[in-house]
């Protein structure tokens, strides 16, 4: 049967906020590079290249918490409300599982993740200090992700965003109080304490959540997604996440063999990306939720009308937020950095960057609407074309040997979000009716 309403409202309810809470992930960074850029700029180099690494790790482990949203959406959609009870807990074990690992593979190498790429001894040395403590943070923000999928997928996720930006806040203050003494690593220092408060409150007000015990958030043994059932989603995102995130690692590596100046403009202009793309990740994962429960009432129609109108929506939000960003390209250029120079370079760039996003934007919220649906292993295959094979070597290509910089770096990563969009698009369209295949809990 076809869907008898439409899902625009019903998306922008949830993505509201959801896109909110997105926002204060990246506010966090944002926060970190704008104030190391004007307290201590010879150092956003080394914050950049400390971030390089954990990116790469820290997405991977989100991606396989995506579990958690997909199988407490589709629980409840079963009518099980409390197995979405059962994907958190589980989800919770996993996070910590995948922080300590992360931890672990960050700090063995140290330096050697750096020096093995080209990047010279003196540059990599400060950069991997920062790289060991944001480490510690990972785990912390795991949990913290673990329980906003949760909620997310409850339909409260107001919760999580207002503990995300009381976060913002500790992260500010922190900021200004270590990074005049201690620059890029005095920032660190700054994301593991606001994590500490991140994942701490909002674990706290889940327990005591007043529909807890309907969510079965206390209760163990209840019937609910296994493990194995939450890899199954976990595990493609993760790859997929992982090498999109390695690919964009390796951009910034290739930026850090160009100079220290192009590696800070590169780290600015993708901050701002990352920063516009959270609402596309707001959207998708609103389109998850939506077309997972749909999914779980056993109803194709539904959940086809449900993606198709979250990959408009993202269009729409992306238009609109290039237009902002050209408007402004001079202001934000000077508000991330009080280098003259450095802050004209990134305005006069604005406008590549404004490109990226709606291919950007689409490529996530359509792989979130196939992987809702149960197609997990073709987004990962389509992001390894994209941005582990056609990304690194076109920016190589671009900015090492065409001579063009942090604007060849900028046209790799819209010419293979063009091609992610393309290919999974025309999947969506392909499958988006048909009968979605059964699913092992």
């Amino acid at each position: 049967m076809r869907a008898s309403r439409p899902y625009a409202i019903d998306l922008l309810r949830l993505a509201g906020p959801v896109a909110l809470a997105r926002l204060g992930i990246i506010g966090m960074g944002l926060a970190d590079v704008i104030v190391v850029g004007q307290l201590a700029p010879d150092e956003l180099p080394h914050q950049a290249l400390g971030w390089a690494p954990t990116a790469v790790f820290l997405v991977a482990s989100i991606g396989l918490l995506q579990g958690v949203q997909v199988l407490a959406a589709r629980a409840l959609g079963e009518k099980n409300p409390e197995g979405a009870g059962v994907a958190l807990r589980r989800g919770l074990v996993l996070a910590l599982g995948a922080g300590l690992a992360s931890m672990l593979l960050m700090w063995l190498p140290g330096e050697r993740l750096f020096t093995a790429f080209g990047i010279e001894e003196a540059l990599a040395a400060p950069s991997s200090r920062v790289m060991q403590v944001l480490a510690l943070s990972i785990p912390l923000h795991l949990c913290y992700i673990a329980g906003t999928y949760f909620l997310e997928a409850i339909k409260k996720p107001a919760i999580s965003t207002a503990v995300m930006w009381a976060a913002n806040a500790v992260n500010l203050g922190l900021n200004l109080l270590w990074v005049p003494e201690h620059g890029a690593i005095g920032s660190a220092w700054a994301t593991v304490g606001a994590r500490v408060f991140l994942a701490g409150v909002l674990l706290l007000w889940i327990y005591l959540l007043r529909d807890g015990r309907f969510y079965g958030v206390r209760r163990l043994g209840a019937p609910g997604p296994s493990y194995g059932g939450l890899l199954a989603v976990g595990i493609a995102a993760a790859v997929s996440q992982a090498v999109e995130a390695g690919a964009f690692s390796a951009m910034t590596v290739i930026a850090g063999r160009l100079g220290a100046d192009i590696v800070a403009a590169y780290q600015i202009l993708l901050n701002l990306m990352a920063f516009v793309f959270m609402l596309a990740l707001g959207l998708s994962a609103a389109t998850a939720v939506l077309v997972s429960e749909a999914i779980g009432r056993n109803a194709p129609y539904d959940a086809a009308r449900a993606g198709w109108t979250g990959m408009g929506l993202n269009v729409i939000a992306m238009l609109i937020a290039a237009v902002a960003i050209l408007v402004f390209a001079h202001p934000i250029g000077r508000a991330y950095t009080a280098d003259p120079a450095l802050a004209a370079l990134i305005a006069s760039l604005m406008w590549v960057a404004a490109l990226v996003l709606t291919p950007d934007g689409t490529q996530v919220v359509t792989a979130s609407a196939l992987r809702a649906r149960g197609d997990n292993w073709f987004p990962t295959f389509s992001h390894i074309l994209a941005y582990a094979v056609v990304m690194p070597v076109l920016g190589y290509w671009l900015a090492e040997h065409q001579g063009m910089g942090v604007a060849g770096l900028l046209f790799a990563i819209f010419w293979s979000s063009v091609v992610s969009a393309g290919v999974l698009v025309l999947r969506w369209w392909a499958l988006a009716k048909k009968p979605a295949p059964a699913f092992a809990g």
